[in-house]
Order: structure tokens, then sequence, then C-alpha cells
């Protein structure tokens, strides 16, 4: 498996199945894909895309000093979920962070979805919430630069 940057419109190969089924191509589209500090990353096996994840330059309503990153759209094509493809690309992800002295990480997570991040050092922050359409969710996060 090899990661790599990747444009916005690609991710939508993975995230439309899997996080936006059902729903318009459009879904797939989110507030800040075309942001100059924004980085979407792929996992490929032989060339074909099979896991997506996209880093957003964005301080949420937790964090407010330094500079705090929000992941998103992370997804794997069904057939291999559970097999370290997701734990593959945050790690990527979070070792790019880091070096862009990230004071945060965070991101909003499906409840189905809690444990894998908390296994990744994700600390829950906040309370759950709905997303209409797409399910209930909890904010997470990890600190960085100390």
């Amino acid at each position: 498996m090899e990661i790599r940057s990747i444009s916005s419109t690609q991710t939508f190969e993975i995230r439309h199945p899997i996080l936006r089924a059902g729903q318009p191509l459009e879904s797939c589209k989110f507030i800040g894909d075309e942001d100059v500090e924004t980085l979407h990353f792929g996992a490929y096996e032989e060339e074909r895309l099979i896991g997506v994840l996209s880093c957003y330059l964005n301080n949420g309503t937790h964090f407010n000093q330094g500079k705090n990153y929000q992941i998103r759209g992370v997804a794997v094509v069904e057939k291999l979920q559970q097999k370290g493809i997701g734990k593959a690309l945050m790690l990527y992800a979070e070792q790019l962070l880091k070096t862009k002295v990230c004071n945060h990480i965070w991101l909003n997570a499906r409840v189905t979805a809690s444990s894998f991040y908390t296994k990744l050092g994700y600390l829950e922050i906040g309370t759950v919430f709905e997303i209409p359409v797409i399910g209930t969710h909890q904010c997470f996060y990890k600190k960085f630069n100390q």
C-alpha cells in the first residue's frame, strides 16, 4: 500500500459510496476542499484508490489558539475495511501535520467509529450530536506541540 497526495475530486470515488451513499455526488464536496492549506491523501493498492482522508486548517469551536487541523472524509472501500488502511491514513496525516506545527487535530466521527479513534489516542470533547441524514457524531481531538 502507498499513501500519496490526491486532489479533492479524487476523494469522491471513495467518499461518495462510503460516506454519502444514496445522496447526490455534490454532497461529497466539503467546504474548504479547495483551500490552499487543505490536504487530501489517498491510499493505493496496485494503483487502485482504496482509502481517502482530508485535512483542513480549521480551529472549530473547541480550539481557538494556534494552528489546528480538522480531519474529515476518512473512508476505506467496504471490502477492505478493518485491515489497517484507515489507521495508516490517520498516522500518515498525523506525522505530516506535526511538521506543520499543528497544536491539535480534531474530527467529528460517527459514533459507530468511536473506538477506531480512541484506539489511535483521540479523546472525546463536547457532547454527542446529530448530523441530519448522516448520523450521530462525537467530536474527538489529539493534542500536539504542547
